[in-house]
C-alpha cells in the first residue's frame, strides 16, 4: 500500500502540469456547454420577472435574477483558470530544475576537460579529440577536392567541408559580433559557417561575463589541429578552448 501511494505521489509530481493542462482544456469546453445550457433558463427567468414587474428590468435586477443560472458555469470557469495558471507555475518550476541540473552537468564536463589538460597536457586533449573524430568518421567521407578541407567540430560532433579561409572568416565575424553585442550564440557561429543549427544552439553561446570569469579575456579562441584518420584521410579538428556556455545570456559573474 505504501509503495502504491509513493508511486502515485511521484506520478502526480512528475505529470501534474500535464494533468492540470488537460483539466483546463476540458474545463474550457465544459464552461461553454454549461453556459449555453443555462441561457434558456436565464431568459425564462428574466421574461417572467419582466411580466410580473410590468416594465423593463434594471441592469441590477437583470444580474440578480439571471445570475444564479450561471453560477455552475462561473464555478467551472474559475476552476479552469486556476488549473491553467497552476500548470504554468508548475511547468516553470520543472524547467528551472532541469535548467539547474543541466547547467551543473555542463560545468562538471568543462571542469573535467580542464583537469585532463592540466594533468596530462594539451597533447592528451588533442589525442582524445582525434579519437572522438575517428569514432564519428566510420568511413563515410572522402577527401574534398580543390581548396576545401574536411573539418570535424568537437562541439556539435559533426563533419563539414569548407576552406580554411571561410572558417577563419566565420571565426573573425563571430568575434566581431561578440565584441559589439557582448554575447552571441553557437548557432550564430554555425550560420556563419553555412551549417545547420543544432538543438539548444540558441541557448549555448558566449558572453563577456562568462568569458572574463573563466578565461580573463574577451576573445573567442578556436583551434584547428590537422590529424590523419585511420584510413589516411586528413581532417582539421575544430575545437573551442572557450567553449559555449549554457544559458549564456543569463550568465553573470
Amino acid at each position: 500500500m505504501n509503495k502504491l501511494l509513493r508511486s502515485s505521489g511521484l506520478f502526480l509530481k512528475k505529470h501534474s502540469p500535464t494533468i492540470l493542462t488537460c483539466i483546463g482544456a476540458v474545463g474550457t469546453v465544459a464552461t461553454a456547454v454549461v453556459a449555453v445550457r443555462a441561457t434558456p433558463k436565464a431568459l425564462s427567468l428574466l421574461e417572467n420577472a419582466k411580466e410580473e414587474k410590468g416594465e423593463d428590468l434594471t441592469k441590477l435586477e437583470t444580474v440578480r435574477i439571471a445570475g444564479p443560472a450561471y453560477i455552475p458555469a462561473t464555478l467551472i470557469g474559475v476552476t479552469t483558470v486556476a488549473c491553467i495558471f497552476g500548470a504554468n507555475v508548475l511547468n516553470k518550476k520543472q524547467q528551472a530544475s532541469i535548467l539547474s541540473a543541466y547547467t551543473l552537468l555542463d560545468q562538471s564536463y568543462k571542469n573535467y576537460k580542464a583537469k585532463i589538460k592540466e594533468l596530462y597536457g594539451e597533447e592528451a586533449d588533442e589525442k582524445v579529440n582525434a579519437a572522438i573524430a575517428q569514432d564519428y568518421y566510420e568511413g563515410r567521407y572522402i577527401q574534398p577536392e580543390g581548396e576545401k578541407k574536411l573539418f570535424f567540430d568537437t562541439f556539435s560532433m559533426r563533419y563539414f567541408e569548407s576552406t580554411i579561409e571561410d572558417v577563419q572568416r566565420a571565426e573573425y565575424k563571430i568575434n566581431r559580433d561578440f565584441e559589439m553585442k557582448d554575447a552571441c550564440s553557437v548557432n550564430e557561429f554555425y550560420e556563419l559557417l553555412g551549417l545547420e543549427p543544432v538543438v539548444n544552439g540558441d541557448r549555448y553561446g558566449w558572453s563577456t561575463d562568462a568569458c572574463f570569469e573563466m578565461y580573463g579575456n574577451s576573445w573567442i579562441d578556436f583551434d584547428h589541429k590537422l590529424t590523419t584518420l585511420d584510413d589516411g584521410l586528413e581532417c582539421y579538428i575544430l575545437s573551442m578552448p572557450f567553449e559555449p556556455v549554457y544559458n549564456f545570456d543569463n550568465y553573470y559573474c
